[in-house]
């Protein structure tokens, strides 16, 4: 994994972004175009007796609070989507990084690597908690990410690497153990795996 330290230092800087803003602002139009059309048609379905100015008001102000809802929901939904295709795309180029430095490689190791790279990489923040399988079946590490992806050159073993403060040495959480034979690589707890372990730390 050596050859790719490079590729894993720059990975939070390929720029995948400039690709899909042409397709973004695009899309924003498009919605801000709806937006407004649907809202003027709203509006002139609104018809109240002489007099009713202030329940006129009142009523297109509700509207356009509805409407507005809708428009930030479907943006989130869109920013979303583009963040899966920003992560894809990366992703891709990992496995081509790969490929073209090995003679064969199969699709599901390919994948496997490409999915670990990316996560050890880019994923794990600073802050977040790592729980790392011990030698003891059912016990495990727990830290504390502190600092960004290094490559160490002359470390004697573990030359990738990302600073951790530890916060348990060795932690009993035997429910982590089919999940780690399982994936064979780095995971990302489900919620009830988090809370099961706060639990564990906070005894």
């Amino acid at each position: 994994m050596e050859e790719f330290r490079d590729d894993i230092i720059n990975l939070k800087y390929i720029d995948t972004k400039s690709s899909n803003f042409e397709y973004l602002r695009e899309e924003y139009r498009k919605m801000d175009n709806k937006f407004r059309k649907e809202l003027a048609e709203e509006f002139k379905k609104l018809q109240l007796p002489d007099g009713s100015t202030a329940e006129l008001q009142q009523q297109k102000m509700d509207l356009l609070t509805s409407k507005l809802n809708l428009l930030k929901e479907e943006a989130r939904l869109l920013r979303e989507t583009m963040k899966e295709f920003d992560r894809f795309e990366k992703q891709e180029r990992i496995k081509e990084l790969i490929r073209s430095r090995l003679c064969y490689i199969d699709e599901g190791r390919l994948n496997s690597w490409a999915q670990t790279i990316f996560c050890f990489a880019n994923d794990i923040n600073i802050g977040d908690l790592v729980v790392i399988p011990l030698d003891d079946e059912n016990f495990f590490s727990v830290g504390r990410i502190k600092g960004a992806y290094e490559y160490i050159e002359n470390a004697p073993e573990l030359k990738h690497i990302r600073a951790v403060t530890w916060i348990r040495k060795k932690i009993y959480f035997p429910q982590l153990t089919q999940l780690i034979d399982i994936y064979k690589g780095i995971v990302q707890l489900d919620e009830e795996l988090k809370s099961s372990l706060w639990k564990l730390l906070d005894k």
